[in-house]
């Protein structure tokens, strides 16, 4: 069997990845305080990524690096907010109270690992989060909780978006939608197996059947909007990501930014910060996307502005005995910090979590029968 064929190798690879995306991120929310800029936190992601894969496994021949570049996304903004230096929005200041989201990954060999967390900006144990942003929060982990105890072989996704979406009614708060959670693969965090926890059933993925050894991102993202609906940012979009689609470019400037894309960037998202001319990149981007040369990774936002949104996303591997942990459980969230009014009233998901998410073997019985004499 070929490295390529063992899984153990390549859960090591996942778990190492996840190890990198793990330290990164808790980089980035131990920064996030008052005034902070959104920008100052994603290049403190980047180089965390950057300096974490460059410490493991040293052959120079293995591909390593982000595999989701760092985004940071605010109160209603859903997901994939990362903007450019030039962008005024780079500069925004974090205030207390603001919910943040934290996405982040890290590749090793191809094989990568995502996660993300969402932290309240100055709530401590004395000054715990309340309200609406506890409620979101606490659904989005207690959904989390939900989601992984069912990542066995053989679950069905409706039966597992059922389920979340069951921890979501408690709370009261919805699923966004247009998040789906994908199977991962090497060079792959957008495979063809989804699930999704939002949205109209006219929006949402074909069924699909969890299998052994399969990997996923799953992405927990919901909003104290009734509705749950998102709509996307084209103005801030930074993050790209290469296909394999050709098409000769008309213009000079698209020309030269491929170019650069294709020696730059491999087959994960790459931020436009990441090329050498940030204008050039920004205006060449735009014919390489309407070709279908790169892919847009578009801003989300909740239609409703004065929304909030929370982020729950975890990287497993689905196993017989239950799924296996490939990141790290949240470290920011805890229930002295976070305290919602509301709780798990649904005795089906109470007792869902009341399992473990791995199965232990049972110690075998010892005879203590007396012999006879």
């Amino acid at each position: 069997m070929s490295e390529g064929d063992n899984f153990d190798v390549i859960l090591t690879k996942y778990k190492t990845a996840g190890d990198v995306a793990a330290k990164a991120i808790r980089v980035v929310i131990d920064a996030v305080t008052e005034g902070k800029t959104v920008l100052e936190l994603i290049k403190l992601g980047d180089a965390a990524l950057e300096e974490g894969t460059a410490a493991v496994f040293k052959d120079k021949k293995m591909s390593k690096g982000a595999a989701f570049p760092t985004t940071v996304s605010i109160n209603n903004v859903v997901c994939n907010y990362a903007p450019l230096p030039s962008d005024e929005a780079s500069s925004t200041a974090l205030k207390n109270g603001d919910v943040v989201k934290v996405q982040l990954g890290a590749q090793i060999d191809g094989y990568p690992a995502v996660l993300a967390e969402t932290v309240v900006v100055g709530a401590t144990t004395e000054a715990p989060v309340t309200g609406r942003a506890a409620d979101v929060i606490q659904a989005a982990h207690t959904a989390a909780d939900v989601a992984i105890r069912l990542m066995r072989p053989g679950n069905l996704s409706q039966d597992i978006a059922k389920k979340v979406e069951a921890a979501f009614r408690d709370y009261d708060v919805r699923g966004v939608d247009g998040i789906q959670t994908s199977i991962f693969g090497k060079d792959e965090i957008q495979g063809k197996k989804k699930l999704a926890f939002g949205g109209d059933a006219q929006s949402r993925p074909d069924a699909c059947k969890l299998e052994e050894n399969e990997v996923y991102g799953v992405d927990i993202v919901v909003t104290t909007s009734p509705e749950g609906k998102s709509k996307s940012d084209d103005e801030h979009t930074s993050l790209y990501r290469k296909t394999n689609s050709t098409y000769l470019l008309k213009m000079a400037t698209s020309r030269k930014v491929f170019s650069e894309i294709q020696k730059k960037a491999g087959a994960f998202p790459f931020n436009l910060r990441a090329l050498e001319d940030e204008k050039r990149a920004r205006m060449g981007v735009q014919e390489c996307a309407n070709h279908g040369l790169v892919t847009p990774f578009q801003v989300l936002l909740d239609a409703s502005s004065s929304a909030l949104t929370a982020q729950v996303f975890f990287t497993v591997a689905v196993s017989p005995k239950g799924a296996i942990r490939l990141t790290p459980a949240p470290t920011w969230f805890s229930a002295d910090k976070v305290k919602s009014e509301k709780q798990v009233t649904n005795e089906e998901i109470k007792a869902l979590l009341a399992t473990s998410v791995r199965q232990t073997k049972k110690k075998a019985k010892k005879d203590t029968a007396v012999p006879a004499a």
